[in-house]
């Protein structure tokens, strides 16, 4: 009865009982779970606004209309995912039901940035670099083959990493680099 005047007060039961549905939802696929929890923490801390907050989550639980609507439990006033969104989304295949070749998925870049996020939680001066890489790209003062030497360095002894790096690439591989620069990167790690 939320439209009638009455505010619903979030209990942690009610936190709680969500967040073991998703995990039961999801145990099969523990890191769509864990995707969940940093998109809660980032917005926790403000780091993603509610709009933002509302996308990722309806995104990463394409498929599962009650685990996008169970979310409005948590959302501010104001805030509503309404059935039509949902049923709308249902129109849509589900990221892992496209094509090969297309484009990256939202959802695998936030789960890529988070691996190497958790991977260097230890020493957090490489995923800052990774990141300022990454934006100086955006502003255009790197170029993709930069993009890609710094970032094998960077990563130069988690090969899984650089690997997955490349799906984020344009084509879908590294840039070509001359044998000298190979050569120079590999002796660098």
């Amino acid at each position: 009865m939320q439209g009638m005047g009455q505010v619903h007060r979030l209990t942690t039961n009610d936190a709680l009982t969500y967040l073991r549905e998703v995990k039961n939802r999801f145990a099969d696929k523990k890191d769509v779970y864990d995707t969940f929890l940093e998109i809660m923490k980032e917005f926790k801390a403000q780091r993603i606004d509610t709009a933002g907050v509302i996308a990722r989550v309806k995104e990463l639980f394409r498929g599962h209309k009650e685990l996008v609507l169970g979310f409005n439990t948590f959302l501010p006033k104001g805030y509503e995912i309404q059935l039509a969104d949902v049923a709308d989304m249902d129109d849509e295949p589900p990221p892992n039901q496209m094509m090969n070749k297309q484009p990256v998925e939202f959802d695998q870049a936030i789960n890529y940035v988070n691996k190497i996020k958790t991977r260097f939680a230890s020493d957090e001066r490489v995923y800052k670099a990774f990141l300022e890489i990454l934006n100086m790209y955006r502003k255009g003062q790197k170029t993709i083959t930069n993009v890609y030497d710094e970032v094998a360095v960077l990563f130069r002894a988690h090969a899984d990493l650089l690997t997955e790096f490349t799906y984020f690439l344009p084509d879908n591989s590294p840039p070509q680099v001359p044998q000298s620069s190979a050569a120079a990167a590999a002796a660098a790690g």
